[in-house]
């Protein structure tokens, strides 16, 4: 498969040679615009190309760099900018507009949406392929690919530097992804520096510790700046916070200024993915033309990465898939389930819960007090089903607690099983048929889960959120044996944690 034939919605997909291969692209293109070659860089010239912007928020330099860098490829360009005259402001779901413009037979698609995860569901509902422009507060990867063009640019490399990230980093997507992709090159070090109450998330953190990075954290903007390479500055989002509170906190951030510049070493390079709220200035505007300031040719580096991305997921250029993408699903959806020996035990006398005696389901080793939400999402009530739940101590362990559901006349479907081992990892199942039990299992956290009808992604801003009326089915994947993400909007979480929202 050619690389970015389906577009690119998520840093994750890439390998660190996708994206090496993807700047050297770029670079080639950038040589040709600047050489006037306009068969070196018109690649769509007569092949009749439609690129598709549609932008449900609002955006200067990622919509137009976009629409220059399709329209010098030699394409056209049609779309919305602000859902204000188009049918989403009539109610239009995200699903309907992406089909229309599927219909329109575009042959890419940007696209610019307030809810995370959005990009990932328009490219599984179209087989065009679909660019992530911003999808709420979760990654922004084709700004990514034009932060490595500058830093690679200006540095000549992309490993063994010092790297700041400033201001808000909890609401600005694109320090989480370009923390996200500098992560796969070695030797890099990373300061997060912010107010608190805007830190970078936590998942986010520990991902990147995970590859080796060191990170350092501080409130303090000036920390690490004297062995600075390259400090990236960001804007407050206050449209992205939900209280003022929150706002007049982080306004306290701080700037760049001139004497801050005046500490940094031969080298070093001021970065912004821009805008600059003129009202609370993250750089000062006496900074704009110094030499080390590098976010005005960051924003033109737009056009070229754009003009690369658009063209490799147009076959206007094949370029393989050079490696394995970072994020992969954790095995296959039926690992979670193993059949342990059974071993012949009289039924025990004596005990808190009366044991089923003829036929039925004994779920066990449950972790302590789920047994009652498991109940609840088994319909037990709603099926009128005789049945027992409680916390006990252990027989053989006095010291261990653990829950217990019995059900009788009950057998488990796969998908229940499933439903059991999300809520309560490590549960053992026995089928009982007279007074025996005939079948065991030890359940482990499934690698996929959907289809649960009371599932819901504790991130407010997530696409499959029933508030926002989507209508996009939750789905989280497997990270480890308790920890799980969400498929669309990447919310880490323990498995523990799936089903507060029903209590």
């Amino acid at each position: 498969m050619s690389l970015l034939k389906n577009g690119l919605v998520d840093i994750h997909h890439l390998s660190t040679q996708d994206m090496l291969e993807i700047l050297k692209l770029a670079g080639r293109l950038k040589d040709a615009l600047a050489r006037r070659d306009v068969p070196g860089y018109q690649l769509a010239a007569g092949s009749d190309r439609l690129v598709a912007q549609l932008f449900y928020e609002s955006s200067t330099r990622t919509r137009a760099s976009f629409e220059i860098a399709a329209l010098r490829l030699g394409c056209r360009v049609t779309g919305f900018g602000s859902t204000e005259g188009s049918s989403v402001s009539k109610g239009e779901s995200l699903s309907h507009t992406i089909d229309m413009f599927d219909a329109y037979a575009c042959d890419a698609i940007v696209l610019r949406h307030p809810l995370d995860g959005s990009a990932l569901w328009a490219s599984e509902r179209t087989s065009v392929p679909v660019f992530n422009a911003g999808d709420g507060k979760r990654q922004h990867p084709t700004q990514t690919i034009l932060d490595l063009f500058t830093i690679l640019e200006h540095h000549g490399r992309l490993e063994n530097l010092n790297i700041v990230f400033s201001g808000d980093l909890k609401y600005g997507r694109t320090t989480h992804t370009l923390a996200l992709a500098l992560s796969q090159f070695a030797g890099n070090t990373f300061h997060f520096c912010s107010p608190s109450n805007l830190s970078m998330p936590r998942a986010i953190t520990e991902l990147v510790r995970g590859r080796g990075v060191k990170v350092i954290e501080s409130e303090n903007m000036k920390e690490g700046l004297e062995t600075a390479d390259i400090f990236y500055q960001t804007r407050i989002q206050r449209e992205r916070m939900p209280d003022q509170n929150e706002f007049d906190k982080a306004k306290k951030a701080g700037a760049f200024t001139l004497a801050m510049m005046e500490r940094t070493r031969p080298g070093f390079g001021l970065m912004h993915p821009l805008p600059i709220d003129k009202r609370i200035p993250g750089i000062m505007p006496e900074l704009d033309a110094h030499p080390k300031a590098l976010y005005k040719t960051q924003a033109g580096n737009g056009v070229p990465t754009r003009m690369a991305e658009l063209a490799l997921a147009m076959g206007l250029v094949e370029l393989p898939v050079s490696g394995r993408p970072v994020h992969l699903p954790a095995g296959s959806q039926d690992d979670f389930c193993r059949r342990l020996e059974i071993h012949e035990k009289p039924p025990r006398e004596g005990v808190s819960i009366r044991p089923i005696r003829d036929r039925g389901v004994v779920v066990d080793h449950l972790q302590p007090h789920t047994e009652s939400l498991l109940a609840l999402l088994l319909r037990v009530k709603d099926r009128r089903d005789v049945y027992r739940a409680g916390c006990v101590r252990s027989v053989a362990r006095p010291d261990h607690v653990k829950g217990i559901l019995m059900i009788e006349d009950r057998v488990l479907t796969t998908d229940e099983l499933r439903l059991v081992a999300t809520v309560s990892p490590g549960a053992r199942v026995n089928r009982i048929e007279n007074g025996r039990v005939v079948e065991k299992y030890e359940l482990d956290l499934p690698a996929v889960i959907s289809g649960v009808e009371s599932l819901m992604c504790p991130n407010a801003g997530c696409i499959t959120r029933p508030e926002h009326q989507e209508h996009v089915s939750c789905c989280f994947e497997k990270l480890d044996a308790h920890t799980l993400r969400c498929k669309y909007c990447d919310h880490i979480l323990d498995a523990s944690e799936l089903f507060g929202h029903l209590f």
